[in-house]
């Protein structure tokens, strides 16, 4: 289980490295340090695994892996 708290910026430039298929997951990158965004359903971000590229890649390409895609084939 990973742990959310609310996005607060560090840096001017937010760069976003990898998006999962519906975009419910962001590895991004801020200031050296990069880490796991969603958004909330009131419209704000959450992020996990604030770290070193490794770390936030690895629970990014967890969490990708074992969502629910809301994008249906028609």
């Amino acid at each position: 289980m990973h742990r959310w708290e609310p996005y607060i910026p560090r840096s001017p430039r937010l760069r976003v490295r990898k998006t999962s298929c519906c975009c419910q997951y962001e590895l991004c990158g801020e200031g050296g340090q990069y880490f796991v965004l969603r958004q909330t359903a009131d419209g704000g971000y959450e992020e996990t695994a604030r770290g070193l590229y490794p770390h936030a890649e690895q629970v990014f390409a967890q969490l990708a892996s074992q969502h629910w895609c809301t994008r249906q084939a028609s």
